[in-house]
Parts: C-alpha cells; structure tokens; sequence
C-alpha cells in the first residue's frame, strides 16, 4: 500500500514509461553481461587448446623422434637430415616454465605437475647428449657404442613419454578446472536473467497494479451508482492523472445524488404540504401491507379530511387555505410517532398510516389528533378542524382499496355525527 501510495505520485505516462524501462533496460543489460561474458569464455577456451598444443606438441614430436632415431640406428643413413632435438629441448623448457608460471593461479595439480617435470629432468640429458651425439656421428655407430646408445634412446622414450602423461594429467586437470568455472557462470549468468527479470517484472507489476487499482475502483463505483447505489465515492490517492480522475468522479456522484434526491422528493412529496403525495403513499401502503400479511403484524390507517375548508378558501381567500393545509399536516405530524406515515390523499383529504398498530389503538390516536386540532382551531377562524375514519388489516381488509373504503365510510360516518350534533 505504501509502495502504491508511493507511485501515485508519479504521473500515468511517467509510470508507463517506468515499466517499458524496468522490462527493456535490464535486458540490455544482461544481453551485453552475456555476450562479454561468452566471450571471455569463448577466448579462454580458444586459451586453453592452444596452450594444450604448444605444450603437448613438443613432448610428443620429441617422443616421436626419438622412436624413429631407436628404431633407424641413430641416422642409418648419413645423408639424412637430423631432427632438430635441440630446438625441441628449449621448446619444452618454456613449456615447463609458462605452466610454472600459472601456478599461483591455483588451477594447476602441483604434485602431478612436479612428476612431469621431474621426468622431463630425467630424460632432459639424455636427450642432450643425443643431441651431440647427432652432431658429431656422419656415419655408423660402432658395436658397442650402438648398444650404449640404444639403452639411453629407451630411457629417454620412456622418461618423455612419462613427462608427457604427466603432463597430460596437468592440461586436463587444468581444461577441467576451466571448464567448471565456465559451468559456474553460465549458472550464474542464468540465475542473474531469472532474477533480474523476476525483480523487474515484481517492479513492472507494482507499477501496473497502481495503474489499474484505481481503475477497477472507478469501474465498481460506476456499476454501484448504475445499480442505485447511494453514497459510493472512490479513495483518491496520489497526485496523478487518476486522482484528478476520481476526484470528479466523487463530484459527479455528489451532484447526481443531489439531483436525485430532489427528483425522488419531487416525484413523492407534496410540494404545498411537504407531505407524501398520493402515488407514494399508496405505494408506501402496498409495501407495509404485504410486510404485514408476511409477518402477521398488524397495520391501521385512518384517512383525514378537512372540516368546512371550502369556506376557509371563500372567507379568507386560496393563500389562507395553503396555510391551513401547511398548518394540519405540521399539526398531525407532531402528534404522530416514529415510524408513522402521512400523506396528501387528494384536496383536502390526508391519509396516515401506522405499521404494527392494531385498530383500538389507532382509534385513540385519530381521535387525539382530532381533539388537538379542534382545539386551535376552535379559537382560530382561519383553521379548520378534521373528521377522521379509521380501518385496520387484516380484519377490515387484505388489499389497499379496501381498507380505504373502509376508512372513508368511517370517515364519512363521523362527519355525519358531527353534523347532526
């Protein structure tokens, strides 16, 4: 949450462009780590085999020679040329040398390396001496001479051919080791792109989810608002585009809620009395009827009707009859509880319902309304007194238009008392 708080402060392109950044930019990157790193493995590998050819090389050309001098006699033929020993002695020297160099670097088996070496020493003056025994022969060797040279050209072969196994040891323990720190970071290069990705893509995520919060909050308060809802207003956060966003559409629901109010109210109050008008209160009584037939609860209504109010309008003129009007309802209004309901039948007829009230008690509040209303207006010529009949369901009726006619004979049955008094 604090994160996308965070990001709400960065506006919706800037926001965009962070996610196109956070899934290219670490790709370039790592494709540029990548390609350094193949190919500084590409160049070791390249390293590695020629190293493994100019050492093993002369080791084996060497071994090779001297085969060929065991098995010709020590240049049979004194017009053949002779191999050039001396040259390939230096050869493997370096070689030695260059490994012995790169034995710091911890990734040569010493012990190995020491028994090629040491071998190489002991077939080394052997060699040498064969080296001047070419030199200075341009012909057949004597008998005895010839054996004596047979018994060293074998030690020498077996000495060069030991060094070079050693030394073979060497290069592949060497070419091993490389190998595996190659494997090494390929594994790291892998693990960087999953990690990398994953941590842009969390990133990228995070920055689509501050994108998109606001949006579905904007979508559900519009399904809400559609659907009839009152009161939806959506959290504005940030300082983005959205926030602009969401704080008109907070305006807008205001204002509607407003307009719609004031239409509701005008569709079923009375605009002179402020009373319900006829449409809501009849539809206010089908709703309260059917709720009370559910539960069994009982329900009383009684309809009001103005006493003499047409001589009210004759006497003291239209503007005194509103204020008649305006005043009854304010009257019965304050008399009647929570809960209870009034509303302008027609003219001057009302009608108040009373959920859960049964007819006896219904009765005694229509006439304490009476009563009260008589009173003031008995010292009041502008005020009319009221004339009340009382109905109740279930026992007078189960549907509205029954009841009704029920209260207005009842109605209509007390006027006529009060007339014959």
């Amino acid at each position: 949450m604090r994160l996308g708080r965070q990001l709400r402060k960065w506006s919706v392109g800037q926001r965009v462009a962070m996610i196109v950044a956070l899934l290219l930019l670490p790709m370039a990157v790592l494709s540029a780590v990548s390609m350094v790193v193949l190919n500084e493995q590409e160049m070791a590998f390249r390293e590695s085999v020629e190293e493994s050819v100019h050492t093993l090389l002369p080791l084996t050309t060497l071994e090779h020679y001297l085969q060929r001098a065991l098995v010709d006699e020590l240049l049979a033929e004194s017009n053949q040329s002779a191999p050039d020993f001396s040259g390939l002695t230096d050869s493997i020297d370096k070689s030695f040398s260059g490994l012995r160099v790169g034995a710091d670097k911890q990734d040569l088996p010493l012990a190995v390396m020491d028994d090629a070496q040491h071998a190489w020493m002991q077939a080394r003056p052997a060699v040498r001496r064969l080296v001047e025994l070419v030199r200075t022969t341009r012909g057949s060797l004597p008998q005895d001479g010839l054996a004596h040279t047979r018994e060293e050209l074998e030690r020498a072969i077996h000495d060069v051919s030991t060094a070079r196994q050693h030394l073979s040891f060497v290069i592949e323990a060497r070419y091993t080791r490389a190998a595996a720190q190659r494997h090494r970071q390929l594994w790291w290069l892998v693990w960087g792109w999953v990690l990398t990705l994953t941590a842009a893509i969390a990133l990228a995520g995070a920055f689509l989810y501050s994108l998109l919060r606001p949006i579905r909050q904007l979508v559900g308060a519009s399904r809400e608002i559609g659907a009839g809802r009152t009161g939806v207003r959506v959290p504005v956060e940030g300082q983005d585009e959205l926030a602009a966003l969401a704080t008109c559409f907070n305006e807008m629901a205001e204002n509607w809620e407003v307009t719609r109010q004031s239409l509701v109210t005008e569709a079923a109050e009375d605009p002179l009395t402020g009373a319900l008008n006829r449409r809501a209160v009849l539809a206010l009584l089908e709703t309260e009827l059917e709720s009370c037939l559910r539960t069994q609860q009982p329900l009383s209504l009684f309809v009001l009707d103005l006493d003499h109010f047409k001589a009210i309008n004759d006497r003291f003129g239209h503007t005194a009859g509103d204020r008649a009007l305006r005043w009854v309802v304010e009257k019965v209004r304050g008399l009647l509880r929570e809960g209870d309901h009034l509303g302008r039948y027609g003219g001057d007829e009302f009608i108040a319902l009373l959920p859960r009230t049964g007819k006896k008690q219904a009765e005694v509040i229509a006439r304490r309304i009476v009563q009260a209303v008589h009173d003031v207006a008995a010292r009041e010529p502008s005020y009319p007194g009221v004339s009340a009949g009382v109905a109740a369901a279930p026992e007078d009726g189960r549907d509205a238009t029954t009841l009704i006619e029920v209260a207005d004979a009842a109605l209509y049955t007390h006027k006529a008392r009060h007339r014959a008094r």
